[in-house]
């Protein structure tokens, strides 16, 4: 590499803090000193890579290209260090996972509490995002693995390994809708109802098997936030539709009326999803008591 391996690592900061001044405190170095070394990175690249403002910098295009590379490197690098510090050790070290916010609670947490007895000295850092951010944080290393329901599409080579069959389910507040007649699933186009998201992998498969029912539904609310589709239900704005498992884990489940119907709702895949290379002998540890610990199946 031509490049100073510290004019990249002045460029990521640059990048993200989208100023000079605070670069240089984050770095412990002058201002004028990081404005020399990117005019003798831009200088070495050819392009210029920032554009001053009254806010401070803001990234060109090939300033953004850029970082997509240096990041990932940067990122590599990091997990390598770490990955040879804690190659025999499971004393130091911490596990990034991905996972929406409802998995991370019902399914994972008891995982994260074992595995914390076990091996006290490994933390862990939980990022809840779309399903397709965290498959790019994964592909960039900056998570270790995800946790999630199917599908979870990655181009590069990814180990998937299916944790877990749950069960959906509708449910609604039995205090608050007192008058709720359901029989079959045509009956739930007489009440207000709260979806997941309508790009989402359960409400997918919930379309699909309404539309087998010849069925369509039309929710009041869709959301991408379990958490906030809970909440609705509880004031009973309507019925909502979830893992079956999440109405179980809550505090006041009494409240929550599941409706069963002659054909179970479909089921979704939780899976653990990761890159064999670079992941470290806690993060190794943790998918074995995933992949051991199998429920729902």
């Amino acid at each position: 590499m031509n490049t100073d391996y510290n004019l990249y690592k002045i460029f990521l900061y640059l990048y993200e803090e989208k100023s000079i001044s605070k670069t240089a405190s984050k770095l412990y170095v002058s201002q004028p000193a990081i404005s020399y070394s990117l005019k003798e990175l831009e200088n070495q690249l050819g392009y210029t890579l920032f554009y001053r403002n009254s806010k401070g910098i803001e990234p060109t295009l090939e300033a953004t290209e850029l970082y997509s590379y240096i990041s990932t490197a940067f990122n590599i690098l990091h997990d390598a260090e770490e990955h040879i510090k804690n190659l025999n050790s499971l004393n130091i070290g911490c596990i990034r996972i991905g996972t929406p916010s409802h998995i991370g609670i019902f399914y994972l947490s008891h995982f994260i509490a074992d595995f914390r007895k076990l091996y006290p000295g490994i933390r862990f850092e939980i990022i809840c995002k779309s399903t397709s951010d965290m498959v790019d944080m994964l592909e960039t290393r900056k998570l270790d693995l995800i946790v999630d329901t199917l599908p979870i599409n990655s181009k590069k080579n990814v180990t998937k390994v299916t944790l877990a069959k749950l069960q959906n389910c509708f449910a609604y507040n039995k205090n608050i809708m007192k008058n709720v007649h359901i029989q079959s699933v045509e009956d739930l186009l007489n009440y207000p109802l709260i979806l997941p998201s309508a790009t989402s992998s359960i409400r997918l498969k919930l379309d699909e098997y309404m539309e087998s029912q010849n069925t369509k539904l039309v929710p009041i609310l869709e959301s991408w936030t379990t958490e906030i589709m809970l909440e609705m239900v509880r004031r009973g704005v309507g019925i909502g539709y979830f893992i079956k498992n999440v109405i179980e884990t809550q505090a006041d489940q009494d409240n929550f009326e599941v409706i069963t119907f002659d054909n179970d709702m479909p089921s979704v895949d939780v899976c653990c999803v990761y890159i064999d290379d670079f992941l470290t002998t806690a993060t190794h540890k943790f998918i074995d008591l995933l992949t051991n610990d199998k429920v729902g199946d």
